[in-house]
């Protein structure tokens, strides 16, 4: 995993933002997230020592039973001033206190180097490693004609590098919540509220509810409300029914996934990762069609991007409720994990300042291991 994560880091390229060229813009994320770990039950996380807290957005990435976050970004189109201030009020039903305190990031100009490379090894740093990508797609109890599609990271141009970067920091902004990371947290010469803060430890308890209106009050940036209307609210948790999570997956045979259905869901999406030999990452999506996005989770989409995705077969209707990873994939994989994500409505306003969004979604993290290590299958305990 290590190894993925740093192919990762060396391809990103600097996040794209995600507003409008002159208007601030208020985000309001829901997201229900639930992790597991292939051949572990599922169970509670056990008590922390007295006075030690995890960060919500760490809590809400550790195994156990469905966690519910809320993420809320405002950007607005300048650096706003040491007196600046933001709030946003919640509906009574979220059960978070009558007032959230966001925080201001002010972006500061990149100090020059008077280089182009950085570490030592001058150029060779931006040099791509020998990694051959295997990219598999669709829902098939066997490879279909066609696949793999099959490319080595070193005979890339320098404009596939950076599509390959752009697609992949889309998933690296999900999977990692900070100020200066993904497209949701930071844009040069804007200012970025955010809540939770860095020291925030708030939990969405499980019977909170969006339902009612969120107004934010600033004193630099303008004031609005948005209502989170009947039916936009937090997405049940992923729920694995099949194959047996607690026992380990047989890779050589096509493994069926099914889930029990999640009301309200409009699209949904689903990519494993595998990585054999430290040369070869192994890619497999749930999309009928190839797309160039290699990582399952593109951030907090647009109801009507989701739907066109699904009408295009690239995403899963909402109402499904299972997938077959084609047999023999990730048999040779030394390690692999599955991201999944279902993609609920929301709510949105074009005319107001700042644009205000609410969006909702419910995530899966797997953990499902691989040739060299994970869980022994139950039987009868002979080594």
């Amino acid at each position: 995993m290590k190894l993925f994560n740093i192919v990762l880091v060396g391809l990103a390229a600097s996040a794209a933002a995600q507003t409008s060229n002159d208007q601030a813009f208020l985000g309001i994320f829901a997201e229900t997230h639930v992790t597991r770990i292939v051949g572990m039950k599922m169970k509670a996380m056990p008590n922390l020592p007295p006075g030690f807290k995890l960060p919500a957005s760490v809590a809400a990435m550790m195994p156990g039973p469905p966690k519910r976050s809320l993420t809320v970004r405002l950007w607005s189109p300048s650096i706003a001033p040491d007196s600046a201030t933001a709030t946003l009020a919640p509906p009574p039903g979220l059960m978070v206190g009558d007032k959230l305190n966001l925080s201001l990031y002010r972006p500061q100009p990149a100090a020059a180097t008077g280089g182009g490379t950085s570490g030592s090894g001058g150029s060779s740093s931006s040099q791509p490693p020998d990694m051959t990508i295997k990219i598999y797609w669709g829902s098939s109890p066997t490879v279909q004609p066609g696949q793999p599609k099959e490319f080595n990271l070193g005979t890339l141009t320098p404009e596939q590098q950076m599509a390959m970067g752009k697609s992949m920091q889309k998933g690296m902004s999900a999977m990692h919540m900070g100020k200066e990371q993904g497209n949701y947290f930071y844009k040069t010469g804007w200012t970025t509220g955010y809540w939770p803060g860095d020291s925030d430890t708030v939990a969405i308890p499980d019977g909170a509810s969006l339902a009612g209106t969120f107004n934010l009050e600033t004193n630099y940036t303008g004031n609005v409300s948005i209502d989170a209307p009947a039916g936009v609210d937090f997405l049940p948790g992923i729920e694995m029914t099949s194959p047996d999570l607690g026992q380990k997956i047989d890779f050589s045979g096509p493994i069926n996934f099914q889930w029990n259905a999640l009301p309200n869901a409009i699209g949904q999406f689903a990519t494993i990762v595998g990585i054999q030999d430290k040369h070869t990452i192994i890619i497999w999506s749930s999309s009928e069609v190839y797309v160039d996005q290699l990582m399952a989770d593109m951030g907090y989409m647009q109801m009507s991007e989701v739907k066109d995705s699904v009408s295009k077969k690239i995403f899963l209707p909402g109402d499904a409720t299972s997938m077959t990873v084609p047999a023999g994939i990730f048999a040779d994989a030394d390690g692999s994990f599955m991201t999944m994500v279902a993609y609920g409505p929301g709510n949105a306003k074009d005319t107001a300042q700042p644009i205000p969004r609410i969006q909702t979604k419910s995530t899966f993290m797997l953990m499902l291991g691989g040739k060299k290590g994970g869980p022994r299958p139950s039987g009868d305990g002979k080594r």
